[in-house]
């Protein structure tokens, strides 16, 4: 089996934070941030340094939700494995009812 894309994984590493990126953004931007609390590729610690970010710029409307047990793909896993399946409907819930009351503005 081949490893991942180099192309794939060289504009990973070239991506700029997101917290350097906030400085740019309109405040009328809505922020809705999901995050599974175990997932291994990207650290639930910067879903919370992205909110605690957007507080501290006074921006308007960001919302943060996490979910214990889910990871990268918001399916079960461990803290150590991303498993892959299908999105609990929670979490559909929570995205649904977020683009719903975001699509009347």
């Amino acid at each position: 089996m081949a490893g991942p894309c180099p192309i794939y994984l060289g504009s990973i590493v070239n991506l700029s934070s997101t917290l350097s990126t906030l400085d740019n953004v309109s405040s009328s931007t809505d922020f809705l941030i999901l995050h599974g609390q175990n997932d291994s590729g990207s650290r639930v610690q910067l879903a919370f340094l992205l909110e605690q970010k957007l507080s501290e710029m006074n921006h308007p409307n960001h919302i943060l939700i996490t979910y214990p047990d889910l990871g990268h793909h918001f399916y079960p896993s461990s803290r150590w494995t991303t498993e892959s399946g299908p999105i609990p409907e929670y979490v559909l819930t929570d995205l649904y009812s977020w683009l719903e009351a975001h699509s009347r503005r």
